[in-house]
């Protein structure tokens, strides 16, 4: 029994964009999902973990949250409500949103608030070894002592000059956090879209089971159409294209 190559490519064809098409409604399930916060926030325990903060996302595995230590400073910036409003510039946009600057001005503006024990506090549990976080926070609390007085205020201390140590402290503290910042963002962004691509899969699994079930499929063939629907999403129209193409190219030959 002879195959007609056209047949075939079209078969094919037709088989790439239902799968994808399964794919893509997964994806749009699980839009509908993030309703609820756990999945809206899925990454966030890359930032704040609720192992060590309240009000951060759970996770059953445990994962180094790389922005606790700067949850008090950001707290002194934007009051103690400052977790939510995290929440909410995480889920606008994530690392592609505001909340990167709104995290790198919030421990700046903490930072010139807090007090000399917590800012030292913070800068040893980011990582700083503690000669220099010493020296970043006393860095720190001579600038804000080399302010001038508000109207009506009178300077009680004469501010102490910054010492080059003081100052280098100050400059790797202010690398850290950046850096510190910028990897959790990272680190986020990553495991939401990986956490997003195993909801979907489950949601097509689930589809592909049941659709395969009502019409009496081989639940082999269920299991792969749903494995394979959300990786084949995105590029189901060009991959249907192509086969046709490649079928066609076969053909004049």
């Amino acid at each position: 029994m002879s195959i007609d190559p056209m047949q075939l490519s079209e078969s094919l064809g037709t088989v790439a964009l239902a799968v994808g098409g399964l794919g893509i409604a997964s994806y749009g399930v699980v839009d509908g999902l993030k309703l609820f916060p756990w999945i809206d926030l899925a990454g966030f325990e890359r930032l704040f973990s609720s192992r060590r903060t309240k009000g951060g996302r759970s996770w059953p595995m445990l994962q180094r949250a790389g922005l606790d230590p700067l949850l008090p400073a950001l707290q002194a910036a934007y009051g103690k409500d400052a977790l939510e409003l995290m929440k909410a510039q995480y889920r606008s946009g994530r690392s592609k949103g505001d909340l990167q600057r709104t995290l790198r001005q919030g421990v700046r503006i903490g930072f010139g608030v807090m007090s000399q024990s917590e800012i030292f506090h913070a800068a040893y549990e980011i990582g700083i070894d503690e000669q220099a976080a010493e020296q970043a926070t006393a860095a720190l609390i001579a600038a804000r002592n080399q302010r001038p007085p508000a109207a009506g205020e009178t300077q009680v201390n004469a501010a102490e000059p910054v010492s080059a140590e003081q100052r280098s402290a100050l400059a790797r503290l202010e690398t850290a956090i950046d850096a510190r910042i910028d990897a959790a963002l990272v680190l986020a962004e990553a495991q939401y879209v990986t956490q997003t691509k195993v909801i979907a899969t489950i949601v097509a699994l689930t589809i592909a089971f049941g659709v395969g079930h009502s019409l009496e499929a081989n639940p082999l063939v269920s299991f792969m159409v749903g494995i394979a629907a959300v990786p084949l999403a995105p590029v189901a129209k060009d991959m249907a294209t192509a086969l046709q193409e490649a079928v066609r190219a076969l053909k004049t030959r």
